[in-house]
């Protein structure tokens, strides 16, 4: 059994005030972001979405996810989800996130958790209409660093593939010796339960692998899972692309919404180029230059014609950046919101301008959700140092202090000191009266004095530690447990953390029991019995 607390994000130093608008106070920022998140403004953006999402783009969409899901295993869920996805009331809630290995960080599972409760929310809160989770693979990223390690154990599992390009087109080479490095770090019991969830973590490519591997996790949630590198998708987005290699329109609409950001003191989070467009090849994702009257791609150039009958031969070649990612991503889409991290959320306030030029409907935004995982051992010692669950959020020092002002019986009484200095130095003046040339000498001894004080204070408070070196010391181990390099746990460890005594799915129904997408505080998961070391 495990129970939830929250605390509010305004308490936490890890969000500004600006952070605390997008979490709180989304009213303030509809220039940017256009309706705040709310129940209330669901069916208003129902409303706007079908003014630009046509039946013949859902259709593509769905016939490219049921060719995806036609043979994958315990698919009867998947493809129910295909078939409501084909009725012009049916609507998704997105998040996405980079294929980091076995999901990487916590907060990759924190995400997905966030959509599928979300959805379930609003079937229940809005049952004319259908709502669907879906997860999109950043599978055209190229930056493998991000995505070939996890942190399990204070180790750091690293996949080695010394490849390059569009991560989700890797092959899976080498995978099998990271999957036997994670097995050999659990027990016989659970390492013959992860092997067999290792098994589907296979495919032709490593975006295969991963969808099959996330399906597997996540198919009786109805989650469906969306690789945009797909032919007929991009087909759908061509005007945008056509639009951006001609005009560079979305580098001007940023540019104007960062003049705007920065009046306000926000923000500039996504660097935008003259064209926010890359093109694949079978080992580089290379950035598209414009010069003049020409485009280079890599060495290569070309004019204005060739470009565009390169655009009608391989459009599957074409890759949007982080700015055009979000547009492609609404295009091809019935969504109604995008869930996602501080970061992304900061980009999506630039882009606004760019899904208007594109007539295409910008999302509701909602910041997804935090959590701390405090286990069995972490909370008895909390109780043995009598600390609540809320005061693990402070500095070290700052809990340590606390920690020795509650526990000393006989503290230091510095007002107690300082009177009685006070009356020492208030004694000797009026004895110097009429004693002018003693006045230096007296105010140096005075100033002794009250340095061997502090020396006496510092060596008593030094002394009064030492008995108390062991909790201290359990201090700095609760909060390395909790916040390992000083940061939030959720990016840092990943799920298997916390799967040394419960299976995967399990843990992840426990993630889902205490994940409320419509509760905007900090998320606080607490176990209440011995289930984890």
């Amino acid at each position: 059994m495990s129970q939830t607390r929250y605390i509010s994000r305004k308490m936490l130093d890890v969000f500004s005030s600006n952070d605390q608008d997008l979490i709180y106070h989304q009213e303030k920022l509809q220039d940017f972001i256009g309706l705040p998140f709310s129940l209330d403004n669901i069916e208003k953006q129902i409303e706007l979405k079908n003014e630009n999402f046509s039946a013949a783009n859902r259709e593509v969409l769905c016939n490219v996810l049921y060719k995806e899901y036609q043979n994958n295993k315990n698919n009867s869920l998947s493809l129910q989800q295909i078939d409501l996805l084909r009725n012009s009331n049916t609507y998704t809630v997105t998040t996405g996130h980079q294929l980091c290995l076995l999901g990487g960080p916590m907060y990759f599972f924190l995400k997905i958790v966030h959509v599928v409760n979300l959805t379930q929310i609003l079937n229940k809160t809005f049952p004319d209409y259908n709502f669907i989770p879906v997860f999109w693979m950043a599978s055209e990223d190229h930056d493998s660093k991000e995505i070939d390690h996890l942190n399990l154990f204070n180790k750091k599992v690293e996949w080695k593939h010394d490849q390059s390009g569009a991560v989700g087109r890797f092959k899976t080479q080498n995978l099998d010796q990271v999957f036997s490095q994670l097995i050999g770090l659990f027990s016989d019991e659970k390492a013959e339960e992860l092997k067999e969830q290792f098994k589907t973590f296979e495919g032709n490519c490593y975006s295969a692998a991963f969808r099959n591997w996330l399906h597997h996790i996540f198919s009786d949630k109805g989650l469906l899972i969306i690789d945009a590198d797909r032919k007929e998708l991009k087909e759908v987005f061509k005007p945008v692309l056509r639009n951006e290699l001609l005009n560079s329109f979305s580098n001007d609409c940023i540019q104007q919404t960062n003049r705007a950001l920065e009046q306000c003191n926000r923000k500039i989070q996504a660097h935008s180029r003259e064209i926010n467009l890359f093109y694949l090849e079978k080992d580089n994702r290379i950035r598209i230059i414009k010069q003049g009257e020409e485009y280079s791609i890599g060495d290569k150039t070309m004019n204005q014609a060739e470009m565009m009958e390169l655009l009608d031969r391989e459009i599957i070649n074409f890759s949007p950046n982080a700015v055009l990612r979000p547009v492609y991503q609404e295009t091809i889409l019935p969504n109604l919101c995008y869930v996602g991290g501080m970061a992304e959320l900061n980009y999506w306030m630039q882009l606004k301008r760019v899904f208007e030029e594109s007539s295409i409907c910008f999302p509701l935004i909602q910041l997804r959700s935090n959590l701390l995982w405090i286990d069995k051992n972490a909370q008895n010692r909390l109780n043995s140092l009598e600390m609540e669950v809320n005061d693990i959020f402070q500095e070290s020092n700052v809990l340590k202090q606390a920690y020795l002002e509650k526990n000393d019986l006989q503290p230091f009484n510095d007002a107690s000191v300082n009177e009685a200095l006070a009356s020492i130095e208030n004694s000797v003046k009026e004895a110097l009266d009429g004693h002018k040339g003693m006045d230096k000498w007296v105010e140096s001894e005075l100033k002794k004095l009250n340095q061997s004080v502090a020396q006496i204070k510092s060596r008593i408070l030094k002394e009064k530690r030492k008995s108390h070196d062991q909790n201290l010391a359990q201090i700095e181990k609760i909060k390395e447990k909790l916040f390992p390099n000083g940061n939030l746990q959720e990016r840092f460890q990943n799920l298997l953390h916390f799967c040394t005594t419960k299976g995967y799915k399990q843990r992840l129904d426990d993630l889902f029991e205490s994940i409320d997408p419509l509760n905007n505080d900090f998320t606080i998961l607490i176990e209440e019995n011995n289930e984890s070391k």
